[in-house]
């Protein structure tokens, strides 16, 4: 299913990482032709003496909100296309999670910040709680993300975090948008949890000769998917092997230079989420370069009537 991409969210916080984030939005935009927003959520400071809120005390409020839209259209001063300043009040991701919403379907560019310790563990990071409640992609760069191609040029070198439900050839209309020229390399990973199960039919060989003909087989089949769904791409290479996915994909990132990492969002329970994490969550914390979000397409509703 394509990602018809008609606007462009830079979510914003005024770190010093936002010029970057704003450099991707614009050149997103231009090569799509989609609307650009500014997105910045003021959020709601509690006074460190009194539990009320800072802003209730006068026009607080008012002035930080139009302080807001002053250091957009500074940051924005030398954009050479259109964009809107969108400002609002309350939780960043709540506030995100609106706009896009009521906006055409698009893609949010944000950017990560490094926060571990109790805070993570108990309510996870905005751009961590955004890749679990998003419906459409988000960009997540990264200012440490070393020496990357710049946002104009696209990605130079991509890897693909695949899972066995195939949901992941979703991100390949947006390859041509992240990675514009189709000679550049695209690396799909893929790495099944636990051994792989051996069939009844075998033929009575050792078990690690069982296993490396099974993955060998797996190799195949997973190559030429690959290539069906990215028929375009000529520096197309795939990787699979048992274990630990977050391990594989950042073996593979390290080992070809990669400077983005795709990976899909599947729904998952809280109370999972909360004593395993996700692949998802680990590469959006250890992902030493960018990372691409892609939600997993939701299931149609079933008919009325139960037919």
């Amino acid at each position: 299913m394509a990602f018809p991409i008609q606007a462009i969210l830079c979510a914003i916080d005024f770190s010093p990482c936002c010029s970057l984030v704003c450099e991707y939005g614009m050149a997103l935009a231009r090569r799509t032709g989609a609307r650009l927003y500014l997105l910045h959520a003021v959020h709601d400071p509690q006074d460190s003496l009194h539990p009320s809120a800072m802003f209730e005390r006068g026009g607080d409020l008012t002035q930080t909100m139009a302080d807001a839209r002053q250091r957009m259209t500074r940051l924005m001063a030398h954009a050479a296309l259109d964009w809107e300043a969108m400002v609002r009040f309350g939780d960043p991701v709540e506030q995100t999670l609106a706009v896009v919403d009521a906006l055409p379907p698009c893609l949010v560019v944000s950017c990560s910040h490094g926060v571990s310790g109790l805070r993570r563990l108990l309510i996870g990071t905005v751009i961590e709680r955004l890749s679990r409640t998003l419906d459409c992609p988000m960009l997540v760069v990264k200012p440490f993300s070393g020496d990357g191609g710049r946002p104009e040029a696209g990605f130079r070198c991509v890897v693909v975090s695949c899972d066995g439900s195939g949901h992941w050839h979703r991100i390949a209309p947006l390859l041509g948008l992240l990675q514009p020229d189709p000679t550049r390399p695209v690396h799909l990973v893929h790495a099944p949890e636990g051994p792989l199960d051996i069939p009844a039919d075998t033929p009575t060989v050792s078990y690690a000769q069982a296993q490396q003909a099974l993955q060998e087989r797996l190799t195949r089949q997973f190559s030429r998917q690959a290539h069906r769904f990215f028929p375009e791409r000529s520096n197309l290479s795939t990787w699979i092997s048992p274990g630990d996915p977050e391990a594989l994909v950042l073996k593979v990132v390290r080992e070809q230079r990669a400077d983005l990492i795709v990976v899909g969002v599947r729904p998952s329970g809280l109370v999972g989420r909360f004593i395993s994490g996700s692949t998802t969550e680990a590469l959006l914390r250890h992902g030493p370069c960018a990372v691409l979000t892609v939600p997993e397409a939701k299931a149609a509703p079933a008919p009325a009537g139960g037919e």
